[in-house]
């Protein structure tokens, strides 16, 4: 035991030594010291370039986009649009540099790293002093007043707060956090220096984009709508994700609220992938998430588009129930509305499923199912089950029928009489894609296909599990006995 640990110490050191022996050569090298060299051209130049479009370009056109009531799809294809052209001029500008730099002959070649460098600092700079950066403006309007009302914006310069106690603002309240170095410490101190000036009461509720960190923020503002009273303009940093969720928890408890200039919340729309996995829309404003981690939470779910939280996660194991239970505390911390339906994803009941959907048919939308991972092979299953029982106007397709005369078998599959002409058609314009006949007795040229809808004619006795996931289906030609006995489940 003793010899094979020495031998595993002997082993590592050696790897140790090889490994920085390879990187020192490297380092040495030309080869090495250009590819060092490109790497940091391209981090530097990608934050000067992102940082002048999301300034100018960026902003001019999802404000252009939105004034223009373009869809969260148009908009979340242009950002990803000047995403591309970000990283394609950071990685041009770097390799254009790069090459003109070892090429050189001249001692004054360095100033090809010097100049990238200073506009990188000047970014910086313009960062942490954001009253200087374009389309910082801050606007107030007249509104009605109840005991207690708030104004939502971007972090304000020392003229805009003396503005603001012009305007006989009751005080501000900032969100900015000091562990978001280096630019909140440095913006708090400057912030509270400069209300104290102006004689205006500054009330700190940092958050972070960790949300359950943020609760003793959280009660901050909870207090002050209870016991508060006058006007407070409320800012982060840009006026986005920290200040949306703080303006939903305000406006869930009925505060007259001017949010005019808050920048708009994230979509769902704007993002395919979670941490856990791809996201899925089902239809109705309806998604299934993956469960969200702290920040995806923050900036997606609890900053104002979502209205509603509904967890599918089983009650399994214990890291479930422990799952579900800090969910409950969170999103009832932040004023966010939650269920919990536990679903078996792998022992799929499909009874049971349809009970859900019924559940939370009526609640406010958009609406996030949550599961512990959208990387499970069953997630298929679940998707295709709720998009096919969304694409049905249910009630209109009872309604076609004289009553008991239909039935629904599972959230995408009715059973009933043998449709007329007319009543195929309704069923077609409500959602049923396909007509099966169960029985090989049908003619099919006594039927026709004039509705639309396709028309099936079975002639043996097998399963029909595949429905399930694929589609939604009427079954006629047969008793609803022996139409059950087609399914597994």
């Amino acid at each position: 035991m003793l010899v094979s640990q020495k031998l595993l110490l002997n082993l590592t050191k050696f790897l140790e030594w090889h490994v920085m022996i390879s990187f020192k050569k490297l380092i040495r090298g030309k080869t090495g010291r250009y590819y060092l060299l490109l790497l940091y051209l391209a981090g530097v130049t990608g934050f000067v370039v992102g940082s002048l479009l999301f300034w100018g370009p960026i902003r001019w056109t999802v404000d252009y986009f939105q004034e223009e009531g373009a869809s969260e799809e148009t908009e979340s294809f242009v950002i990803k649009v000047f995403i591309v052209i970000i990283l394609l001029l950071a990685g041009a500008i770097s390799f254009f540099i790069s090459r003109r730099y070892w090429e050189s002959e001249k001692k004054s070649k360095k100033w090809m790293i010097y100049v990238p460098t200073l506009f990188f600092v000047g970014v910086i700079f313009l960062w942490m002093n954001p009253q200087l950066t374009p389309g910082r403006g801050m606007r107030t309007e007249n509104i009605s007043l109840a005991r207690i009302s708030f104004v939502f914006g971007p972090y304000p310069s020392k003229e805009q707060i003396i503005q603001l106690k012009k305007e006989n603002y009751t005080g501000i309240i900032s969100l900015l956090h000091p562990a978001v170095v280096p630019f909140e410490p440095k913006l708090i101190y400057e912030e509270d220096a400069a209300a104290k000036e102006a004689g205006i009461e500054v009330i700190h509720a940092p958050m972070m984009p960790w949300v359950s960190q943020n609760i003793s923020s959280l009660e901050t503002i909870k207090k002050l709508l209870v016991e508060g009273k006058g006007k407070y303009y409320v800012h982060c940093y840009l006026g986005k994700d920290r200040v949306n969720v703080v303006r939903r928890i305000i406006e869930s408890q009925n505060v007259a609220v001017d949010a005019s200039h808050v920048s708009t919340y994230r979509t769902l729309n704007e993002i395919n992938n979670f941490a856990e996995g791809p996201l899925f829309y089902l239809g109705k404003a309806v998604y299934l998430l993956p469960h969200p981690s702290e920040e995806e939470c923050l900036g997606y779910l609890l900053s104002g588009y979502a209205k509603y939280v509904v967890s599918l996660i089983d009650n399994k194991n214990f890291e479930n129930l422990e799952i579900t239970k800090n969910d409950s505390a969170l999103y009832s911390a932040y004023a966010m509305g939650f269920n919990h339906h536990p679903f078996d994803l792998v022992h799929f009941d499909y009874i049971k499923l349809n009970e859900i959907l019924d559940s939370v048919n009526f609640l406010p939308k958009p609406l996030a199912l949550l599961v512990k991972t959208t990387r499970a092979v069953e997630t298929g299953m679940l998707v295709q089950a709720i998009k096919s029982t969304f694409a049905i106007n249910r009630l209109k397709i009872e309604n076609i029928f004289k009553p008991g005369k239909i039935e629904r078998m599972y959230p995408n599959i009715f059973y009933g009489n043998v449709p007329d002409v007319q009543q195929r058609k309704e069923l077609f314009l409500n959602g049923i894609q396909n007509l099966i006949f169960l029985s090989a007795k049908t003619n099919p040229a006594q039927i026709g296909n004039d509705s639309g809808i396709k028309t099936h004619f079975l002639k043996d006795n097998g399963k029909l599990d595949s429905l399930l996931f694929n589609g939604t289906w009427y079954l006629c030609g047969a008793t609803l006995e022996q139409a059950a006995k087609r399914f597994s489940y």
